[in-house]
């Protein structure tokens, strides 16, 4: 199977998962050991698994700009990076992703009145072993979809509806568990 690093993908309508479930995950990479993407979909505030029991002080205070912070997976929580698009030449838009982990730039998301255009703040990430993830796309789990300027146009809340519809699918008229007829 193709890499699919750089590439989108989009949990299937009958995902019931409560942290797949409605997911966008863009692909950061994807190779024999595995793979590993990050949500953008999903603010953290959406995401009452991780709101619940927070005791420290700095985790609240950064939970109460969660509508800057995305849920980037369940993956170590603690690890914030950007994802943000560049100013690279390529008309290959994934090849204008890029991660970050740079203070200055997640300060100026967190503190600044207006979070940098086309740039999200994402703590976790997701991750399959080796072969996992093909597994799940063959059972029809997920769809994949190259990676477009809807992560950062799109408001978090319709991203997946947006996506979900260029299948031309119906996300009222599935029923039961994923699966490939």
């Amino acid at each position: 199977m193709k890499s699919l690093k750089n590439k989108l993908l989009i949990s299937m309508p009958n995902m019931v998962d409560p942290y797949f479930a409605k997911s966008v995950i863009f692909i950061c990479e994807d190779d024999v050991n595995g793979t590993m993407g990050v949500i953008v979909n999903k603010p953290i505030s959406q995401m009452k698994i991780i709101n619940a029991g927070i005791k420290n002080k700095i985790f609240e205070d950064i939970i109460n700009e969660s509508e800057k912070i995305f849920f980037g997976g369940p993956v170590r929580l603690n690890e914030a990076c950007i994802v943000q698009k560049t100013t690279g030449k390529s008309d290959d838009f994934s090849e204008k992703i890029e991660l970050s982990n740079d203070l200055d730039l997640i300060q100026e998301i967190l503190f600044n009145e207006k979070t940098p255009k086309d740039t999200k703040l994402i703590f976790g990430h997701a991750s399959w072993g080796k072969s996992q993830l093909q597994e799940e796309i063959k059972r029809g789990d997920w769809l994949i979809q190259e990676c477009s300027n809807s992560i950062f146009q799109s408001s978090p809340k319709n991203l997946w509806n947006e996506l979900i519809h260029t299948f031309g699918l119906d996300i009222y008229g599935f029923i039961g568990t994923g699966g490939v007829s």
